[in-house]
């Protein structure tokens, strides 16, 4: 079968993990490069041989043969972007998270269908080794209900950090530690504790000058009655401290962390927990772009083959409508339900 030719749009911090992912994917070939910084769309262009735009427009105007699209740019402009690429008939990849709102989500989500094409959405933590197998667990009932546990994402993101992109720590671009940073953490819970009833949270922005809060606690209940709690920062001095996913079912219990590579507890009735964590936790470490590969493999088999993606676009609606939910719940003061 023909090589899959897809088109990058934003070729700053993520475009380049692409970047890097698709030199080691053959199977895959990278027509055209699109940035607002024509500069820097031509020099990502170069490596592949690629053609060079300053806008999506330009692109789809000169029509390239293009089959997928992948968005690479702040989440604040995804869903102009990704309604434009759907229009002109093409699949998507977009990076995490897929909107800033649920409604954005959803009118994105039902356009793809419309148009019958794959809209899928990096939260490629879900396909990292301890958190499948952990899942793989889960789905065979080693587990249980899921009844107690949460995140914990600390990071270290000095101010450095936003003053290097005018997009970050905005209301509209970047969201806050939840859509941006905690993400990843919060959608690989959900795919334990099921859909989520109830959110209670307070924020603040605490150590940094951006528009967003910084620091998020929180609390959630599932609907089968399970409590969860969320904690989430970018204030952490020096060094990101752990992302950490806890897992307290009713027959066993898993800690991921203190990075979501890593496992720190494994009590599954049955396994032996040493094993275990000596074979996730010797795993040889993964490069940067690895992620990015496995989501790009993943995208390939969903339109080459038509299987189902493990990053949908719809299955990512429900950490988005959550994190909505929790930043409601922090302006009112109010519990949330969904």
């Amino acid at each position: 079968m023909a090589n899959l030719r897809l088109a990058l749009v934003g070729c700053g911090k993520m475009g380049q993990k692409h970047l890097q992912a698709l030199v080691h994917a053959p199977s895959l070939e990278l027509v055209a490069t699109v940035d607002a910084n024509e500069s820097q769309a031509q020099a990502a262009a170069v490596a592949f041989d690629a053609a060079w735009y300053g806008n999506l427009d330009a692109l789809l105007r000169d029509r390239p043969p293009v089959d997928g699209i992948i968005i690479a740019t702040p989440t604040g402009t995804h869903r102009a972007l990704v309604e434009e690429a759907l229009h002109a008939g093409a699949h998507v990849l977009v990076e995490k998270p897929l909107a800033l709102s649920r409604a954005d989500a959803e009118a994105m989500v039902r356009l793809a269908k419309a148009k019958e094409r794959v809209l899928a959405v990096t939260q490629f933590n879900r396909l990292l080794p301890v958190v499948s197998r952990a899942l793989d667990v889960h789905r065979q009932g080693q587990l249980g209900t899921v009844i107690e546990g949460g995140i914990y994402v600390r990071w270290a993101r000095p101010q450095s950090y936003y003053d290097a992109a005018p997009w970050r720590g905005t209301r509209q671009m970047d969201g806050g530690v939840l859509f941006n940073q905690a993400i990843h953490a919060l959608d690989v819970l959900l795919q334990f504790t099921g859909p989520i009833r109830d959110v209670f949270a307070f924020s603040g922005t605490l150590t940094h000058q951006i528009e967003v809060e910084d620091t998020v606690a929180g609390v959630l209940r599932a609907e089968h009655g399970g409590l969860f709690t969320i904690a989430a920062t970018t204030s952490v001095a020096d060094n990101n401290l752990e992302e950490r996913i806890v897992l307290v079912g009713q027959h066993g219990n898993i800690v991921i962390g203190p990075t979501a590579n890593q496992v720190e507890v494994w009590r599954i009735p049955g396994e032996d927990e040493e094993r275990v964590k000596e074979t996730l936790n010797r795993a040889p470490q993964r490069p940067g772009w690895q992620s990015h590969l496995e989501a790009l493999e993943d995208f390939e088999r969903a339109i080459k083959w038509g299987l189902p993606s493990k990053l949908a676009g719809d299955s990512t609606i429900p950490a988005i409508a959550v994190v909505e939910a929790l930043l409601h719940s922090a302006e009112t003061g109010q519990p949330v339900r969904l």
